[in-house]
């Protein structure tokens, strides 16, 4: 792995959990030197990755995608 992106919303600022899964996973990437990415906007991410649209309810929702590892 040599890139780590973390992407968040501004709604996902107060999710408590989230912040503390970015953390752990910014001490791990930190402590092997993996490169940290932080986004904002992970409709747009999945927009530049090419992610579908999806076909059923959730249309307007992308698959998660708060963190990706580029290998």
């Amino acid at each position: 792995v040599v890139l780590c992106v973390l992407a968040t919303d501004e709604e996902d600022e107060n999710d408590v959990a989230l912040q503390i899964h970015f953390t752990l996973i910014q001490a791990f990437c930190c402590d092997i030197d993996i490169n940290i990415v932080r986004v904002s906007g992970m409709r747009r991410l999945a927009q530049v990755l090419g992610e579908p649209l999806s076909t059923d309810n959730n249309a307007n929702e992308p698959r998660d995608l708060h963190c990706i590892l580029v290998t």
